[in-house]
């Protein structure tokens, strides 16, 4: 757009209503509730030429248990008259056609798949971790990652979109750029530390995965339904929050969470020998050694209560 000011507006609105929606996922809520009802109505307003299909498309499941999708008229092509909807489930795919459950056979010219994508398992390439132990062994039950970024047996090793990452409500992208984030402040604690590797440790992932599994007891996501989320009655692909909750989280890594490996010469020394050799790298390089006092530079004590600042009202204070 031409104009910035409205672009920012337009992107604000966006945003807001993204983000206002995350009640919409707590099971029972006034939220949930006013959702389904509107739904119900809206899918029943737009099947009307054939008022038959709502008992087989409008869910019994609440609103959010399935990934929605914008309709773009898709209700409506299902009740013109050259349309003819079957939901008995398939028993197999021949050269001929479809073959549903009882043996009846639909002969095709043409099959068009929207069965979506695997996204439960470990990437296509071999990713191999301490003792050998691959990640598709690892996440042969189910795929587990803490906070979405790292697997315990997995050195140096971090995830952008993995396990329990997607969100409900708000900006996935949000998301993308916290996992960035993080990610850079390990690698920078890797580089100035003089730390080998770091993994999670396998307690870190237990109890990752029990705040997980109590989170979504209370959401409308264990609802009676089939999603790409969740791998029999456990959800893998959502994280247990909302956005906002998500970005916080991420924002500070806990490094106790995790196992540090200086080398097989680690000593006690050698643990503190980031501290250098008592220089600073801005003196001998003609560095500017006052810079401190330069006004972009002053260094202005925060108030006892950072939070309470209006600024950080929209920001909570976290480091």
């Amino acid at each position: 757009m031409s104009d910035p000011e409205k672009y920012h507006a337009f992107r604000k609105i966006i945003e807001t209503e993204g983000n206002a929606i995350h009640p919409f996922s707590l099971k029972g809520s006034a939220t949930s509730d006013f959702a389904r009802d509107a739904f119900t109505q809206l899918m029943k307003s737009h099947l009307a030429k054939k008022t038959e299909l709502g008992d087989v498309l409008i869910p019994s499941f609440a609103p959010g248990c399935r990934r929605l999708t914008p309709r773009q008229g898709f209700l409506e092509a299902l009740t013109e008259g050259n349309v003819r909807v079957i939901n008995t489930p398939i028993q197999a795919v021949t050269e001929d056609g479809v073959v549903i459950e009882g043996g009846r056979l639909f002969e095709l010219d043409v099959l068009v798949c929207a069965t979506g994508f695997n996204v439960i398992g470990a990437p296509l390439f071999s990713v191999v971790g301490v003792d050998g132990n691959t990640l598709t062994d690892r996440w042969g039950s189910y795929p587990e990652s803490y906070t979405s970024v790292a697997v315990d047996g997995f050195p140096n090793y971090f995830t952008i979109l993995g396990p329990n990452s997607g969100v409900t409500s708000g900006s996935l992208t949000k998301i993308i750029e916290g996992v960035g984030d993080y990610t850079i402040k390990c690698i920078r604690k890797l580089q100035k530390e003089d730390i080998k590797s770091m993994r999670i440790s396998s307690r870190a992932i237990s109890s990752w995965v029990k705040y997980v599994e109590v989170y979504f007891q209370k959401t409308v996501f264990l609802d009676d339904c089939r999603t790409w989320y969740r791998k029999n009655n456990r959800i893998i692909g959502l994280w247990p929050g909302s956005t906002f909750h998500a970005v916080e989280s991420l924002r500070s890594p806990r490094w106790e969470d995790f196992d540090y490996d200086c080398g097989e010469n680690a000593s006690d020394d050698r643990l503190l020998r980031w501290l250098g050799n008592g220089w600073s790298e801005l003196q001998p390089n003609g560095g500017d050694i006052s810079f401190y006092i330069e006004p972009d530079y002053v260094d202005k004590p925060s108030a006892p209560f950072p939070e309470k600042i209006e600024k950080w009202n929209y920001r909570s204070f976290s480091h």
